[in-house]
């Protein structure tokens, strides 16, 4: 009965973030709508309809300023539907009849409010909790890089290669800095030790780095000297490991004092190598303790792993079986990164909040451009669904993360709809400009033909890059 009602409680907070995470997609494209309309009012355009949601309406009134203000049944999407938008009409404050310059602010000021938004959200984020800074809980051990190494628990505020700075808000920054350096390399960085600013760390880079997209920031790690780990997939019949667990230490005494980061007498594990080194010459009988990472909880976890007969018989086998024995399905590597909040002053927190803004489009940009070149893969794309679902998970890790991905969401709205692609605002300036250039504009069927093929186009994409992801 009692696990009935765990699992109902469950699907209940589970089913609340997915309803506030559809909120949050209403808020973005709400404001962004309201951009064209206050932009639109301000210019005397004729509106129709300020719609929130798609689909049948579920609440209609009209304003006493003409339009029609509706509530629709699907809450996906929204609108302001602008008279003549897309037809030639002869009422003077139709769409197509305002001067082109107004129609570009019209179309201009949907993104400009949600990177407005977006903005507010960081600067009131990094005023409460602080900026987010990159480092690293584990930095690998070697004499060959001693002085020129960071330590475990670092903080990188900025890196300074060739004289060129850059300061560190995620992992695509490391990219910029380091991207094509080579092994020996030295750089220095501006990090917080023990609560204290050092600038101008020296640190020798331990590989070269080459980073294929923005997504193979492992290279970085390696460079850096930042400890990997066993990141597990595991069986519903493991004894001892659970979905997601990261071995961070074996340690032989399993008397051990519960609770603590890491055990000096420890072995920590970088490897499949390195784990398999501490368990080839375990014997029936033996026990060890694994100190996991494992969500949910914010200390290491203790596994007590006691060897039984089965396994004399398998550490003389196959890798696949050495796993099997541990339940474990397979295994990828993560490495031991952390983000820790720095309060900022009132000046610097301004500042680096419009930086982190515009690193964002950057990345967005910088993105779109690696799918184009095939750098990226379409698997590291989502549509609304994968939006939704990612939104969803990040909600439920608390309030600062919600307004991480709130900022991140407008910001990416805002980039993704100037682009000049057909069906987006971005195309439609586009139009425009052609138009004020040549004095006249370009058939309105010929327009709104190319429209309707990059609408379809788009949500095809959407619906494809979902898929993939699922598949």
């Amino acid at each position: 009965m009692l696990y009935n009602l765990l699992s109902f409680a469950s699907v209940m907070t589970t089913f609340g973030y997915v309803l506030l995470a559809l909120l949050i997609l209403m808020v973005m494209i709400t404001v962004h709508e309201l951009g064209h309309y206050l932009v639109g009012k301000l210019f005397k355009f004729k509106i129709n309809e300020f719609a929130i949601g798609m689909g049948p309406a579920i609440f209609k009134r009209k304003m006493k300023s003409g339009e029609d203000f509706s509530l629709r049944i699907f809450p996906f999407g929204g609108f302001c539907a602008f008279e003549g938008e897309d037809d030639d009409l002869d009422d003077p404050n139709a769409f197509n009849n305002k001067k082109p310059w107004q129609r570009i602010l019209v179309l201009l000021a949907g993104a400009t409010m949600n990177y407005i938004l977006a903005l507010l959200v960081i600067v009131f984020s990094m005023g409460v909790y602080g900026q987010n800074t990159f480092g690293a809980g584990k930095f690998i051990e070697n004499p060959n890089y001693s002085g020129y190494s960071l330590l475990d628990d670092d903080i990188i505020l900025s890196l300074k290669v060739d004289g060129k700075k850059t300061n560190i808000y995620m992992s695509t920054d490391l990219i910029s800095a380091l991207n094509h350096q080579k092994k020996d390399t030295v750089v220095y960085a501006e990090i917080i030790r023990g609560g204290k600013q050092i600038k101008d760390v020296p640190i020798k880079l331990r590989s070269d780095v080459e980073c294929k997209n923005l997504t193979s920031v492992n290279s970085t790690y390696e460079a850096l000297g930042i400890g990997s780990t066993m990141m597990l997939s595991v069986s519903s019949d493991s004894k001892w490991f659970k979905e997601g667990d990261y071995i961070k230490q074996i340690v032989e005494d399993k008397n051990d004092i519960d609770g603590i980061k890491y055990n000096p007498n420890g072995k920590f594990l970088y490897t499949y190598d390195g784990f398999l080194d501490c368990v080839k010459d375990k014997k029936a009988g033996d026990e060890i303790v694994a100190w996991v990472g494992r969500v949910g909880y914010e200390v290491s976890q203790q596994v007590i792993i006691k060897f039984d007969s089965e396994w004399e018989g398998v550490v003389k086998k196959n890798k696949t079986e050495v796993l099997e024995y541990f339940g474990i399905k397979g295994y990828d590597y993560g490495y031991y990164v952390t983000s820790t909040p720095q309060k900022l002053g009132f000046f610097k927190t301004i500042g680096h909040s419009l930086e982190y803004s515009v690193k964002i489009g950057g990345t967005v940009l910088r993105s779109l451009g690696q799918l184009i070149t095939g750098a990226l893969g379409l698997n590291a794309v989502g549509g609304t669904v994968t939006t939704i679902i990612t939104t969803t998970k990040v909600l439920s890790y608390g309030t600062k993360y919600a307004l991480e991905i709130i900022a991140l969401i407008g910001v990416n709205l805002a980039v993704f709809n100037l682009l000049p692609i057909p069906a987006l605002d971005g195309s439609r300036i586009v139009f425009c400009i052609i138009e004020w250039i040549r004095k006249k504009p370009i058939s309105r069927k010929i327009e709104g033909l190319i429209h309707g093929i990059g609408l379809i186009l788009i949500l095809g994409f959407a619906v494809l890059v979902d898929l993939l992801q699922f598949i």
